[in-house]
């Protein structure tokens, strides 16, 4: 039987998130499980240290500014998601993003982690790797990967005469 109590979700606020977050609350609601709703801020690459030389104090003030919005963005999608009937706790980490959702399913410990992916491929993938799938390889526990509904969509062919069918 499979028992799940603590689901880690990875928001990153792009539809591919929102998808993978409906499933989340689907399988957080359905189990009884609280839900982790991880953001991970990731700085760029100037401002690791915070104060790097060369960097100006409005560029570090915009970078703040920024980090505080996503902070409210995660609170506010947390309080939508706690409408909807599931036991959330919103989670904001700073770092890369595969190695903090890795940590944080660590810390928790996560039964499940949910991510959306972009459904990169080619040239794109390779350049920008995959956030979902470093954590798949690299995940002590299972990882459940929701791919956007419009790339399914777009690699289907239509038959002809199915017009209108089910």
């Amino acid at each position: 039987m499979i028992t799940l109590h603590r689901i880690l979700m990875a928001a990153d606020f792009s539809d591919y998130s929102n998808e993978a977050l409906d499933y989340a609350i689907y399988l957080a609601r359905g189990f009884g499980a609280d839900l982790y709703m991880l953001h991970v801020f990731e700085p760029p690459f100037f401002s690791r240290t915070g104060v790097s030389p060369g960097v100006r104090p409005e560029v570090l003030q915009w970078i703040k500014e920024v980090k505080e919005a996503e902070v409210r963005q995660l609170d506010d999608l947390a309080e939508k998601v706690r409408h909807q009937g599931a036991k959330v706790h919103p989670v904001f980490k700073e770092g890369t993003p595969f190695l903090e959702i890795l940590k944080t399913a660590g810390e928790i410990p996560s039964d499940l982690i949910v991510l959306g992916t972009h459904g990169r491929t080619g040239l794109a993938h390779v350049l920008m790797g995959s956030v979902a799938e470093r954590v798949v390889r690299k995940s002590l526990c299972p990882v459940f990967t929701v791919r956007p509904k419009s790339f399914a969509n777009a690699g289907e062919k239509k038959r002809p005469g199915s017009e209108g069918s089910l």
